[in-house]
């Protein structure tokens, strides 16, 4: 049995956004409206709920019928995430991860491509998943190394989804508490539109810093 589905998890209902976050989901969701390719930076510090803002930006676009994949650094390192994606999704979701053997990973490709699944999440291969009407990419954690593909076919897989993005007419949100340097080139050069979550969901203190 597959490790992020050995156990139920109760539904959970969509939390009500706070300023910051209602913001950023009404302007994901009215370009994501509109199916022309683009491109986001989600700047949230730590605890100011970005996955919030991703979970009800995928509501939005699986309601409207479009395919979304998420990518996160580490599969095996983000049990809770996926764990959040279930519980608001339910069981329908290809979670793609190297401890897959190959008759459930041709079970999970297969249903992707039928349609049967319309998200998947996975590590940075999981990029290259074959989701109809790919409507948004989320690259959790943009500034994590591990997006790098370093032996074989090398590629960057924050690079990439921004690539697959613009061919499919999609939208692509990177989102980070500490963006890289690429990412905030990009904004400066007008190529990305920045989002900023500047304090945390439940209004606890931000650390003081020296």
């Amino acid at each position: 049995l597959d490790p992020f589905f050995a156990r139920q998890l109760p539904r959970e209902a969509p939390f009500t956004p706070n300023e910051e976050q209602a913001r950023a989901i009404d302007a994901l969701c009215e370009r994501l409206e509109k199916q022309r390719a683009g491109g986001f930076l989600l700047h949230g510090v730590t605890g100011s709920g970005k996955t919030e803002v991703y979970l009800q930006v995928v509501a939005r676009a699986l309601a409207s019928g479009l395919g979304v994949v998420v990518l996160v650094p580490e599969i095996a390192l983000t049990p809770q995430l996926v764990g959040r994606f279930r519980a608001r999704f339910g069981e329908g979701i290809a979670v793609l991860h190297s401890g897959l053997g190959d008759r459930e990973r041709h079970d999970a490709w297969r249903g992707l491509r039928k349609g049967e699944l319309h998200l998947a999440i996975g590590a940075r291969s999981a990029l290259f998943a074959p989701v109809k009407n790919l409507g948004l990419i989320i690259v959790d954690e943009e500034h994590d190394p591990s997006f790098k593909q370093e032996d074989g076919f090398r590629y960057h897989g924050r690079d990439m989804a921004l690539l697959r993005a613009h061919r499919a007419g999609a939208q692509c949100i990177l989102g980070s508490a500490t963006p890289s340097l690429e990412a905030t080139q990009l904004v400066r050069d007008g190529k990305l539109e920045r989002l900023v979550l500047s304090r945390r969901a439940l209004e606890q203190s931000m650390p003081e810093v020296e």
